[in-house]
């Protein structure tokens, strides 16, 4: 199918419209899935996608773009696959094997994020999608980037000190001042280079560095002195030796299990970090030693929990904030009357990062 440069660019358009509506439908599925409540979600999904992939393969996949656009024309059919294969997983049977494929779709959705993320240049309909409203994106400065480091996206491999990492550098870094950076963990069996998508639209807004690690295991170690206490603080180290970080607005968040490993890492090591941020997270028994010498009583904590969370029960999470309270710790707690435990968008951005701008500056000791 012929098309001209113009009738392209329309359809071009209205696929990003399309896009748009699907990806916002899609976050908010997976920021508020509930148990059994799989069949109503999957409706959701299906009747905010309605036939945009079928029609996309239809036509838009089998246009022949004008010369100049072919390579653009690949690159997001390849980001529209993806995101097709996403919706696709989701949408699988809501049998035992459901949350497998949940799995394959958010990995598959995440991989479409990175696609659409490289070509908004191109898509600029699809720019919101990476900023908090009414925020400008920052650009990358061609005049001072000989011999600067690496800013978007970039992914570290495993080495003999640290385990893979995810990092995000706003566009218009500069290591003329020193920059804040959010250390943002992952649940269980997740991945630094998905969970760092919670987090990309308001670190992009407000000028955050991001460091998003991947636990050495299926999950973190819950011991104190851990393998994965090590790995973080060495890629920390790493981080700060290659980008100018301001080392007094340093923090660390996690989700579930990286909730449970933001106590241990975050207590362990109060030196490195201005605030801690437990989403959905438990205490766990390996704090027990460090909260009886009050180790990190004057690191803030915030902790977030949904009272629908049906992995770990909200009572517990109420009687871990009155312990630490009653041990003289600086807790905030937050109760969501209807979330669940599901990922936090909208909670980090409405919620945490705000509360991170809100602490003092960490008095360093050097």
């Amino acid at each position: 199918m012929e098309n001209t440069g113009g009738h392209y660019r329309a359809s071009l358009d209205d696929l990003q419209g399309e896009l748009l509506t699907f990806l916002g439908a899609f976050e908010s599925l997976q920021e508020n899935l509930k148990l059994g409540e799989v069949k109503e979600s999957q409706a959701r999904l299906m009747e905010a996608a309605g036939d945009t992939f079928r029609r996309f393969q239809r036509t838009f996949a089998l246009t022949a773009p004008p010369d100049d656009l072919k390579e653009l024309h690949e690159k997001v059919c390849a980001a529209v696959n993806e995101l097709d294969r996403a919706c696709s997983f989701f949408l699988s049977p809501s049998n035992q094997q459901w949350s497998l494929a949940f799995l394959y779709s958010r990995r598959a959705f995440c991989r479409g994020l990175y696609a659409l993320y490289d070509l908004r240049g191109e898509l600029p309909l699809l720019e919101s999608q990476f900023l908090l409203p009414g925020a400008t994106a920052p650009v990358h400065d061609d005049k001072v980037s000989s011999g600067k480091p690496a800013t978007g996206f970039v992914q570290r491999e495993k080495t003999t000190e640290h385990g893979d990492y995810t990092l995000y550098v706003p566009e218009d870094y500069t290591p003329s001042r020193p920059w804040p950076l959010i250390v943002c963990l992952h649940g269980g069996y997740g991945e630094g280079f998905e969970y760092i998508w919670t987090w990309l639209r308001p670190a992009r807004s407000r000028g955050y560095i991001l460091l998003a690690p991947k636990s050495l295991g299926p999950t973190w170690d819950m011991t104190m002195r851990s393998a994965d206490t090590s790995s973080v603080v060495a890629m920390l180290a790493e981080v700060k030796l290659q980008y100018s970080i301001d080392r007094s607005r340093v923090y660390l968040t996690g989700l579930s299990d990286g909730g449970i490993f933001t106590y241990i890492l975050g207590i362990e090591r109060h030196d490195l970090f201005a605030g801690l941020a437990v989403v959905a997270g438990a205490l766990h028994m390996a704090v027990d030693p460090m909260l009886r010498e009050g180790r990190a009583r004057d690191v803030p904590l915030f902790v977030i929990h949904g009272v629908h969370d049906f992995i770990f029960p909200v009572a517990f999470t109420r009687q871990t904030c009155e312990l630490m309270k009653g041990l003289g710790y600086n807790v905030r707690y937050e109760e969501l009357p209807e979330w669940g435990h599901a990922f936090p968008y909208s909670i980090n951005q409405k919620l945490v990062l705000p509360w991170f701008e809100s602490l003092p500056r960490k008095q360093l000791s050097d």
